[in-house]
This record gives C-alpha cells, sequence and structure tokens, in this order.
C-alpha cells in the first residue's frame, strides 16, 4: 500500500482535472504528478531512500504538498515542522526525528545556520531552500527539481505498516513527542473522511489552517483519495477567504 500511487493513478485517469490550487498556480493532476516525480526522484538522486526522514519548516505552499507526495512515492518519512519554533526547538526536533535532509525557506536559514553543527544527521548538500539560489550552504529546491525526470519512481516496495510521516506534538504536558503515522493509517483517513464527507471525485475542498499540522489530513487525505481539487491558501483572512469561496465554485462547480 503506498498512498503516493494515488497521484500516478488520477494522472492517468483523469488527467486534466484541476488537483490543486495555491495563490495563481494551478495544476491538474496530471501536471501535479508530473511535478511531484521530479522532487521524488531528485530526492533518489541526493540518497534519499526508503526510511529516511526528510523534515521541513515551511508555511502553506505548493512546495510543502509536493514534498509530502514525493516523500510518499520513495518510502521515506516526511517531518513537518511549525514555523513558530524557535532554534532550540528546531534542534530538538530535527535531531529526535533522525532527520538527514532539510528544506525551508531564505527566513529561516540564519536559525539553521545557528544549530548546523549539532545536526551531524544531515549533509551538506541536503539543505534546501524553496525559494533562495544563491545563499551559501544552501541547495536550490527547484533547480534540484527541474533537473530530475519526471517518470515515476521505480523498484520502492512499500508496504502497509511503512512510516509516512511523523508529526509532533505540542509539548504541553513535557516535551515534544513524535507520532508515527503509516501509509495504512493515512489511507484510512482518505477513505474514512470522504466516507463521512460525503464527498465525491467533483467536490472542492479548501483549507486555510497550517497544513504541518495533523488537522490537516482530514481534508487532505480524502480529497487526494478521490482525485477531487484542494485549494490551498496561504493562511486565513477572512474577505479573501469568502472570495475564494465564490470564485472556485463558480470555476470549478
Amino acid at each position: 500500500m503506498n498512498i503516493g500511487s494515488l497521484f500516478s493513478r488520477h494522472a492517468r485517469y483523469r488527467p486534466n482535472h484541476l488537483a490543486v490550487v495555491f495563490g495563481d498556480q494551478r495544476l491538474t493532476w496530471y501536471e501535479f504528478n508530473q511535478s511531484i516525480n521530479r522532487l521524488a526522484n531528485a530526492f533518489l538522486d541526493l540518497g534519499i531512500g526508503k526510511g529516511d526522514k526528510v523534515a521541513t519548516i515551511l508555511p502553506n505552499c505548493l512546495e510543502q504538498l509536493e514534498v509530502y507526495w514525493a516523500v510518499a512515492k520513495i518510502g521515506a518519512v516526511v517531518v513537518p515542522s511549525s514555523t513558530l519554533l524557535l532554534e532550540r526547538a528546531m534542534r530538538t526536533l530535527l535531531q529526535d526525528s533522525d532527520a538527514v535532509m532539510l528544506i525551508t525557506t531564505a527566513g529561516f536559514a540564519d536559525k539553521i545556520n545557528a544549530i548546523k553543527s549539532e545536526l551531524p544527521a544531515i549533509a551538506d548538500d541536503r539543505y534546501l531552500l524553496t525559494d533562495a539560489s544563491d545563499i551559501a550552504g544552501y541547495q536550490d529546491y527547484h533547480a534540484l527539481k527541474a533537473a530530475a525526470g519526471d517518470q515515476d519512481p521505480e523498484g520502492v516496495v512499500i508496504e502497509r505498516d511503512d512510516p509516512f510521516n511523523i508529526m509532533y506534538s505540542s509539548g504541553t504536558t513535557g516535551l515534544p513527542k513524535g507520532i508515527v503515522h503509516s501509509h495504512y493509517i493515512r489511507a484510512m483517513y482518505a477513505s474514512t473522511f470522504a466516507a463521512s464527507y460525503r464527498m465525491t471525485t467533483e467536490s472542492v475542498t479548501m483549507h486555510a489552517g497550517a497544513i504541518v499540522f495533523n488537522g490537516a489530513f482530514v481534508d487532505l487525505m480524502p480529497t487526494v483519495f478521490l482525485g477531487a481539487t484542494y485549494v490551498l491558501q496561504e493562511q486565513f483572512e477572512p474577505v479573501s477567504y469568502i472570495e475564494t469561496i465564490e470564485k472556485e465554485k463558480t470555476d470549478e462547480g
């Protein structure tokens, strides 16, 4: 069971259906799958393989979604972290999760530089930035993607109990704890919530909360499962939220 295979299926059987919307970016299932495959192959080119932990410190963005599914396709494990973390918390979570790669933005480079010496598991070429190409010590996420192939990764065998992600608790009663979700668990999120919400392949889901928290998967997984349309907002803002509902309902409904 590999939840990443859903994207290949949708790309084949409903290639022109709108998959994801983020700001001005609109990708069909075919386009989204190609983008995910490029990232998955870029990870493989960097030596990332099954069971390796890939950490992110990203705001809501298309790149965060790509990382989720690229990791799923190759059997690696994604560790999404909040952008509200301070240096000490970043170090703790990156060490505790055994992360071997970190993907973030230029705005966090100084904080990461301050703790790099305490992150020996992350090789020098495995620090990636999604929004900059000229900061020493970091690779360009988009350049790596562009150089990789867009074919589906081959030869990766993923079982139902293989881990897909580690989500950290807030640590209100102690240190944050890593909660592991397998491919099977996320597949159950997909089918159960799709049925509960009475969603169809023509449904449009919109999410304005942070997608690095577990609650985001309550609507993300059923949308992906059905090959429906997922509209992601950078953050909640009431006027744009209402306007987006009307726009996407008109455009897609």
